[in-house]
């Protein structure tokens, strides 16, 4: 029974040894899984860019309506006032400043989405051409490990055909 467990712990070991060898002696496997890691982080960033220009969006939106709806609160207080009714324009007044501040407070968060939406955007474009100067590398690396090796001919003497 010992044996057998020995024999198959070795048979793990041999085998984890062997494909982390592979690995290592594999850069051309190493730089493909690299790559594959870096296109999976892009997918990840685009996913987050568009989480954020659609909250972005939104929050464009939200401002906007707190704008107009401190605009009508405007008007109303204005209506209040030409009817000589103070206590509806008070609170009409009231109301158009609650809700400009609102809009205010959108429109910073607004402004603070679209500078991370940017940096977004643009991490998500370094990623890019990370993973298109990896693809490069991965070519020339493909090439050079295809190319036969060359030996040097300085150091060799030639054999001219005469004694």
């Amino acid at each position: 029974m010992k044996m057998k467990w020995l024999s198959q712990f070795s048979l793990v070991m041999r085998s984890s040894i062997s494909s982390l060898k592979e690995m290592v002696e594999d850069p051309e496997r190493m730089l493909h899984q690299l790559i594959l890691d870096m296109e999976n982080e892009l997918d990840e960033v685009r996913a987050s860019v568009a989480e954020a220009v659609a909250d972005e969006i939104q929050m464009r939106r939200r401002a906007e309506a707190e704008r107009v709806e401190s605009g009508k609160w405007l008007e109303r207080a204005t209506s209040a006032i030409k009817r000589k009714d103070d206590s509806s324009a008070r609170s009409a007044l009231d109301h158009k400043l609650v809700a400009q501040t609102r809009a205010n407070q959108y429109a910073e968060e607004y402004e603070k989405q679209r500078a991370e939406v940017s940096k977004l955007q643009h991490s998500g474009r370094d990623v890019e051409d990370t993973i298109r100067q990896a693809r490069q590398q991965t070519t020339l690396l493909t090439a050079r490990m295809a190319r036969p090796p060359t030996v040097p001919t300085i150091d060799t003497p030639r054999d001219t055909g005469t004694p």
